[in-house]
């Protein structure tokens, strides 16, 4: 069915463009600006000046009246040797907050401001969490709701923006060779066809990594192809095809367990008591006592991800001041994950106990897109209006297929398992053989096959849909002489979705709401250095859980923001530039959902929440060739009222009370290290950082780290052959964290590359 859909839109689109061609294929003196839909390479270095998510259309960071953070390729290339969701660990106002490798192939895994984000978006359409970093050119970060991109969530919302063919023909190919058996290619190359009119851009990655757990390793491959064609001097064809597969174990799934520690928390000097909804008796905290490469995975678990991206568009500028684009998005992502879990040890015996699941999530997205641009005045006003309407088809088809060692009838499962192999899989873990370093990992599991047949299905649940048409309209009116400009934005959105069970009967009652939200900024250029904004955003979310009194859905999350901020450029004879922002969020009818590893159900409490803080980025250059890029960010994130109301005043999920990251590199730019750039960040988190979003689970926290990470590059010639050596350290000095939920962060790793020029 999906090639079928390839098939289909790339001959709809060919189409097109014969159609269009003799009406567009006329020339004259006049060639019309083509991408007002794009960003172009505008950065110098760490910092951009231009974006492209806060308003859909190519604007000046200084004239959008919302915080837009931008990480550049330059600083991608720089800090980023990991996977896409360490490219945020340098976002102070970004915390992971899951797990890589569960049971969603599109997991919500960062925090925004204290909120949970389910906006990870490519080129403005859902994108999911598993992104190829090779295919991304620079990543924007859009602080607070707006009213372009439908259902939001009121922190934010992350941008990837994919990589286009280059202006002029060639590329680079990278080898990369590190520590924990790290072997990697690469290659990014551009070129052009049909006198220049064709531009294509090829991307290749194929990896391998050992790791650092006892059971551990990855392979990765992905290729890419983005592409444009020149139909006329005012028209043009788009496209992206890639596809990504990785084949890995799911070392954040479950190698950090929790246990339970008997405390008093009411002072009253016993463990009888249920404070804020946690017993004392069993208060769950971070099992510190793990050892850093302990791991519960077996050679019979496994992550395997398979992922496609398809993007055709058509751009037209019908007039100079009018641009149409229309684009269709295609994203499918299927992931499974076997797993063996052991995730709370009892502080009455010490004892663990097992999990055998095997999850099997497919996703599929389907987007089309039309956008409008109109560039009009009236009078001495001067317009930019956006018209824009998206719909989106979402199919979810997953299930879990589980073994549990406590439930009489799956432990009876695995006694015949045992039968049939000669195996035995291990039923129960204890602390003692943790700290003794009993190498657990080289034991066997149930394989795939046997969880699918015999496991227990944890629902009967097929397939659900999500149906989501949005209208929105947003206008960027400039006054006195563009000192003045104000951005109104008004979205209606319609949400359908519905649920199927095995067999295809619905599934409990669908959900069909609609709401239209507004978004009012302004800007005020205080001179052509320095800008003062204010923004005020709404934002709408149906709640997809049924309340067990009534057998409705809970009333729709909504949320209303506010931020006032300055941005200011080329002070300090150009040489810094940056933002600070002030902010307040409040969500009503939050339902909180967290799976209980010990009860195997969810923890389920309903609040508003307030986060409110301050944020500070600078880009500075102090000297010649050093260049700094610092970040702080203030954040009181918590619960404000809820049924329980003794749950107020609870810390938000993943919410840091402060955190401050700085980056920088210098250039030699004579002597005998003439063109070595040398640098590095540190990134300083404060604590208590939750790792849940359940109240039952508030003491499940970070306490803080400091991560500090170091490269250098070097450009030389090898005869006629430009050659750029490389190393990476991350985490030089070796921290140990939690990044999310349980998941460790990353051991030093150490890095060399070395690219070519093609």
């Amino acid at each position: 069915m999906k090639q079928n859909t390839y098939k289909t839109f790339c001959f709809g689109a060919s189409l097109l463009a014969l159609g269009l061609q003799p009406i567009l294929g006329q020339e004259d003196d006049d060639v019309y600006q083509l991408n007002p839909y794009t960003v172009e390479d505008d950065a110098e270095g760490y910092m951009a000046t231009t974006t492209i998510s806060g308003t859909a259309m190519r604007t000046s960071l200084m004239n959008v009246p919302m915080s837009i953070n931008v990480i550049t390729s330059e600083f991608l290339e720089d800090s980023l040797i990991g996977d896409f969701y360490e490219a945020l660990d340098y976002n102070t106002s970004i915390t992971q907050s899951g797990r890589i490798g569960g049971n969603n192939a599109r997991p919500s895994v960062f925090s925004i401001r204290g909120f949970r984000s389910r906006n990870t978006l490519v080129d403005g359409v859902t994108g999911g969490i598993f992104i190829p970093t090779q295919m991304i050119d620079r990543i924007e970060v859009v602080k607070g709701p707006n009213t372009l991109y439908g259902q939001s969530d009121p922190g934010g919302l992350i941008n990837i923006i994919t990589k286009t063919p280059r202006g002029e023909d060639g590329g680079r190919a990278t080898v990369k060779i590190g520590d924990n058996g790290w072997y990697q290619g690469q290659f990014d190359l551009t070129t052009h066809a049909m006198n220049g009119k064709l531009g294509l851009r090829f991307l290749g990655d194929y990896k391998e990594f050992d790791g650092t757990f006892a059971r551990d390793g990855r392979l990765s491959k992905f290729f890419g192809v983005s592409g444009n064609y020149q139909l006329t001097d005012n028209s043009e064809l788009l496209f992206l095809i890639s596809d990504n597969t990785l084949d890995q174990v799911p070392v954040q799934r479950s190698t950090f367990g929790f246990w339970q520690i008997p405390t008093d928390l009411n002072g009253d000097g016993d463990f009888d008591d249920t404070v804020r909804q946690i017993r004392e008796s069993t208060a769950r905290y971070n099992a510190t006592f793990v050892p850093r490469n302990f791991t519960t995975m077996t050679q019979d678990n496994f992550h395997e991800l398979d992922q496609d991206f398809l993007s055709l568009g058509f751009r037209v500028a019908i007039t100079e001041d009018h641009n149409l684009q229309y684009k269709y998005n295609f994203h499918d992502t299927h992931t499974v994950v076997s797993f063996r879990a052991f995730n709370t040890f009892r502080a009455s015996d010490g004892r663990s106990d097992a999990n055998y699941t095997i999850n099997d999530q497919r996703v599929r997205d389907e987007v089309h897109t039309l956008n409008d641009i109109i560039n009009f005045e009236t009078g001495d006003v001067r317009h930019q209006l956006l018209l824009g309407l998206r719909k989106s088809e979402s199919i979810n088809r997953g299930f879990s297929h589980r073994l549990r060692a406590t439930r009489a009838n799956e432990a009876a499962i695995l006694d015949d398992l045992e039968a049939q192999t000669g195996f035995t899989f291990r039923r129960f873990l204890f602390m003692d053989e943790v700290l003794a370093g009993t190498p657990i990992w080289d034991e066997r599991a149930p394989n795939e096959t046997q969880i699918r047949q015999f496991g227990l299905r944890t629902s009967q649940t097929d397939r659900s849909f999500q149906d989501i048409d949005t209208y929105y309209a947003t206008d960027n009116i400039y006054f006195m002489e563009d000192r003045l400009n104000i951005l109104a934005g008004i979205r209606h959105i319609q949400i359908k979705q519905h649920t199927i069970a095995l067999g295809g009967a619905p599934v409990g009652t669908s959900i069909d709401e609609s709401d239209t939200s507004f978004q009012l900024g302004g800007v005020y250029r205080v001179n052509p250095n320095v800008s003062v904004y204010l923004n005020l955003a709404e934002a709408f979310e149906p709640n997809t859980r049924i309340d067990p009194d009534t057998g409705d859905f809970y009333a729709p999350q909504t949320s209303d923001a506010i931020e006032l901020g300055v941005k200011f450029t080329d002070l300090w004879d150009g040489r810094l530039a940056g933002s600070a922002t002030l902010f307040q969020i409040e969500k009503a009818n939050v339902v909180r959902g967290d799976f209980n590893p010990v009860t195997f159900m969810s923890d389920v409490a309903i609040t508003s929440d307030e986060a409110k803080g301050f944020e500070l980025e600078l880009f500075a250059s102090p000297a010649e060739n050093w260049n700094i890029v610092f970040a702080y960010t203030y954040l009181d994130a918590v619960v404000a009222g809820a049924i329980s109301p003794e749950l107020e005043g609870l810390r938000l999920e993943g919410a840091a009370p402060h955190r401050v990251s700085f980056f920088n590199n210098y250039t030699f730019s004579d002597g005998p290290m003439e063109g070595l750039r040398i640098g590095g960040g540190v990134t300083w988190a404060d604590g208590p950082i939750p790792q849940f979003g359940t109240p039952q689970n508030i003491l499940v926290a970070e306490d803080g780290f400091t991560l500090v990470d170091f490269f250098l590059r070097y450009p030389t010639m090898i005869g006629d052959q430009n050659v750029t050596f490389g190393l990476n350290i991350d985490n030089v000095f070796d921290e140990l964290f939690i990044r999310g939920r349980g998941a460790l962060s990353p051991e030093r790793q150490i890095l060399f590359s070395a690219s070519f020029d093609l």
